[in-house]
């Protein structure tokens, strides 16, 4: 498998970035891609693209997508001490685009 383009790891979500705050490009390999959210060169919270989440990261929630790549989008906040309400609140504000929903 080709390595993959950022964008179409990026294009599976979005997010509400704070005044002050980026979205950066983290790690890539052929299956997934990580992006961080920094705020004044802190990192606040972490996003995963890909197939294969970590279930074991703390203060993390996983949504699957309806995409056939990435089918997962997971998201976490760092510990921020004295910011960690405006970390959740950026992690919280991550949504996939096209989310899959079970019916029955």
């Amino acid at each position: 498998m080709p390595l993959l383009e950022v964008s179409s790891a990026r294009a599976a979500f979005r997010i509400d970035l704070p005044e002050g705050c980026v979205l950066q490009d983290g790690a890539q390999q052929t299956t997934y891609a990580t992006f961080y959210v920094a705020c004044d060169g802190r990192v606040y919270a972490g996003i995963y693209a890909g197939d294969a989440p970590d279930p074991t990261i703390p203060r993390s929630r996983l949504i699957e997508t309806d995409d056939k790549w990435p089918r997962n989008v997971q998201v976490w906040s760092e510990v921020v001490p004295g910011d960690q309400a405006r970390a959740d609140a950026i992690a919280a504000s991550v949504k996939v685009r096209r989310m899959k929903v079970a019916l029955g």
